[in-house]
């Protein structure tokens, strides 16, 4: 008798499952048969009002792929959608569905660009957050750093120049947060170094920053010139602001050029002692060259004696300044014949005659 039931409800749960097999088959069948009853578009993320695709192209772009309103549903690929969808430069994310109603949902969330970069050939594309190169679209006018002078217009990069492009990631990401810089700074140039110089919107001045090594220190101590010289001297009194070297800022005035060096190098300056001050001011004694002693007395006009133990170089300077201390002791001639005084002769008023008419 055990058995029996046993056996019946093994067969009652079989039966069971087909059915519910079955009744899926079935309401699989009813939802396939079903067509697309609308299609909605949505751009999710943070946009921040800023559009660089419509749900026009959006949709227009599904249209494409085969999908339509009153497509069957069974008809519709959503992983191959999402996909296609996908390999557009300006869509991030993908993510569709259909919603009890049939209604095809679209939820993409766009690209948003954070610089416009400016090839040397004269090519402009955008980048975005993760470096990728977007084309240039103007749905939106959205304010961008821009960089001018980028060597290459080809998506395939070199290394060189995907490093170049991390760089200027990195000094766009800087400039956006930053409110003050992001207004202040009008572009970017890139030198064929990789070295950036910063033309600003307000003053006649050019910033030279270098490498984006301690960007953010650079920036604030630029922000301080600003403060507390720029303000108070006069935006235009200063031509050149170079902040390559660490802990200061070298401000130029107009007509004044900036530090040349060659690249990957900085220039050291080494001031030595003078290994002698007894000359006088107009000779100077530089440290392989032996010590001179003060030059004699001159006690007459004769021709004096050379120093010792002195290179001819030194001979000609102690010689010049010999001669300058003969004309300032006596700036007569030598020449006796040319010394010799003669008397002018002076003129005689005649004298008067008185006259007889009085």
């Amino acid at each position: 008798m055990k058995r029996w039931k046993y056996i019946l409800i093994r067969v009652l749960w079989a039966i069971a499952a087909i059915g519910l097999v079955v009744l899926f088959v079935f309401a699989w069948k009813a939802k396939t048969v079903k067509k697309c009853t609308g299609i909605q578009i949505e751009l999710t993320g943070n946009t921040s009002g800023f559009l660089f695709m419509d749900e026009k192209e959006i949709l227009r772009f599904i249209n494409e792929q085969g999908v339509n309103v009153g497509t069957p549903i069974g008809n519709i690929n959503l992983p191959q959608l999402e996909k296609a969808l996908g390999t557009t430069k300006w869509v991030e994310h993908a993510n569709i569905f259909l919603d009890n109603l049939q209604q095809l949902q679209v939820k993409i969330e766009q690209r948003l660009p954070v610089a416009r970069i400016f090839s040397a050939s004269g090519t402009s594309f955008y980048i975005d957050k993760t470096g990728t190169r977007l084309p240039l679209r103007q749905l939106s006018v959205m304010r961008l750093p821009v960089f001018t002078g980028f060597p290459s217009d080809q998506e395939k990069l070199s290394i060189p120049d995907s490093l170049l492009l991390n760089d200027i990631l990195t000094f766009a990401k800087t400039i956006q947060q930053d409110s003050f810089y992001l207004a202040q700074i009008a572009q970017v140039n890139i030198e064929p170094n990789g070295d950036f110089e910063m033309i600003p919107t307000l003053g006649d001045h050019m910033v030279l920053l270098g490498s984006v090594e301690n960007l953010e220190d650079k920036l604030n101590r630029l922000y301080t010139f600003y403060k507390k010289v720029w303000v108070p001297s006069g935006i235009n009194a200063y031509h050149v602001l170079d902040l390559r070297f660490d802990h200061q800022v070298v401000a130029l005035k107009k007509g004044l050029d900036p530090i040349k060096y060659a690249p990957g190098t900085m220039p050291v300056i080494q001031l030595q002692p003078i290994s002698d001050t007894s000359m006088t001011t107009d000779t100077v004694v530089k440290k392989p060259l032996p010590i001179i002693t003060a030059a004699p007395k001159i006690d007459s006009l004769a021709k004096p004696k050379p120093v010792q133990d002195a290179k001819p170089v030194i001979k000609k300077a102690v010689k010049a300044k010999t001669k300058e201390n003969i004309k300032k002791l006596n700036n007569k001639s030598n020449i006796k014949a040319l010394n010799q005084e003669k008397k002018s002769a002076k003129a005689v008023m005649p004298k008067q005659v008185p006259s007889n008419n009085n």
